[in-house]
């Protein structure tokens, strides 16, 4: 495993880490709590097998999966070993909904249920999610001022934000300089930002996660399901060739894919040590096929997964194209 710097939060952290939605198979409110406790003990292998291979950094998005990885590095006793990213969904609409004398309370209660829920007294990074929603500037300066405050007392390590809007990002950068790290989308078929905020993120040692490096074109499904007809002839999987292109970007620290067995954690792990030309042609081909009528075919066929985000997805992209 090899590291990189994680910007001016100075955690020097895995190329590959691991991303929240690995530890689940149902679509959010639809929770499976039978479900969540038969299938925890692999997620807590998954966690493990991924430490030991040198993964020290996690991301978390729904509570769920923070409860997960609460409870697989209290099982290990490794929450040491590694840094943890949290954040809140839809922390605006709570505050838009309440009046302003109750945001600090809303902000702090959020950032102690994940704390709770990760079983820790700390969390590395915690990020402001999808903060174009329901975005005041009156909103935005009261949670960093008590997320600054929580910082001081070791509460959170560094600040961040976790966003799709890049061009709404770009902008709260340049007002207010106040992240210590971003997550943004960034894959072959998605490459905006490259153009904003990469260039940013360098001028100003701002750490670069990338997020949904599989999620393309379709959002949620992954384009290794869109296998081209030829055969692949290259000794590199296509997943190990898109992780690959993606890490010759110097600017980004981290990706964190989502990982669902521990066949495909094994196969990421193996793209981060492989240094090789990446051929785009295999990029290409799969996208091809993905837009193309095969892969609307493939979509269809989705529509019967017995994984719940897949032929969830699958409908979704579907009803897009209608």
């Amino acid at each position: 495993m090899r590291y990189r710097f994680l910007g001016r939060t100075g955690l020097r952290v895995s190329e590959l880490g691991l991303g929240g939605h690995e530890y689940r198979r149902w679509l959010p409110g639809q929770r499976s709590e039978a479900e969540f406790q038969k299938t925890q003990p692999q997620r807590t292998i998954l966690v493990e097998k991924a430490i030991d291979a040198g993964v020290n950094y996690f991301d978390t998005t729904f509570a769920d999966e923070a409860e997960s990885l609460g409870l697989a590095l209290k099982a290990l006793g490794r929450r040491e070993d590694v840094y943890i990213s949290a954040m809140m969904v839809e922390l605006f609409k709570k505050m838009e909904e309440a009046p302003p004398t109750r945001w600090r309370k809303i902000i702090l209660d959020a950032v102690e249920e994940r704390l709770r829920l990760l079983q820790t007294g700390y969390i590395d990074i915690f990020r402001i999610c999808m903060p174009e929603n329901d975005y005041s500037p009156h909103r935005f300066r009261t949670t960093w001022k008590v997320l600054a405050e929580l910082k001081d007392q070791g509460k959170v390590g560094s600040i961040g934000a976790s966003s799709h809007e890049l061009g709404f990002l770009d902008k709260l950068i340049r007002t207010y300089d106040c992240f210590d790290s971003i997550m943004v989308r960034y894959n072959y078929y998605l490459q905006h930002a490259k153009e904003t905020p990469f260039p940013l993120c360098k001028d100003l040692n701002i750490g670069l996660v990338i997020m949904k490096p599989f999620a393309w074109p379709y959002y949620g499904i992954s384009f290794t399901r869109f296998r081209s007809v030829r055969t692949e002839e290259e000794y590199r999987t296509p997943a190990q060739t898109n992780l690959r292109w993606i890490l010759n970007r110097s600017e980004v620290a981290t990706i964190v894919p989502g990982v669902n067995t521990l066949d495909e954690l094994e196969e990421n792990l193996a793209a981060v040590t492989k240094e090789d030309l990446i051929n785009e042609e295999v990029l290409e081909r799969h996208l091809e096929t993905a837009l193309g009528r095969l892969g609307k075919e493939r979509l269809k066929e989705m529509l019967q997964d017995p994984a719940i985000d897949v032929s969830y997805y699958a409908n979704r992209a579907l009803a897009s194209e209608k």
